[in-house]
């Protein structure tokens, strides 16, 4: 291998290394804004059945 070859290689692993841990961030973001989004609704699911069961309970 040339010496110019191993400078490329070496750039090339240098920007995939920066390109994947930018785009791992990204995905943990992503990855945390729709769990969030999913217990939300799970609660909201929770709280409704909660209040159903609790008011045909009364009647």
């Amino acid at each position: 291998m040339s010496i110019l070859s191993i400078i490329l290689l070496a750039l090339l692993v240098i920007l995939l290394f920066r390109v994947g841990l930018s785009i791992l961030r990204f995905l943990i973001y992503v990855g945390i804004i729709v769990l969030c989004i999913y217990l939300g609704y799970q609660g909201i699911l929770w709280l409704m059945d909660y209040f159903n069961y609790y008011f045909n309970f009364i009647n």
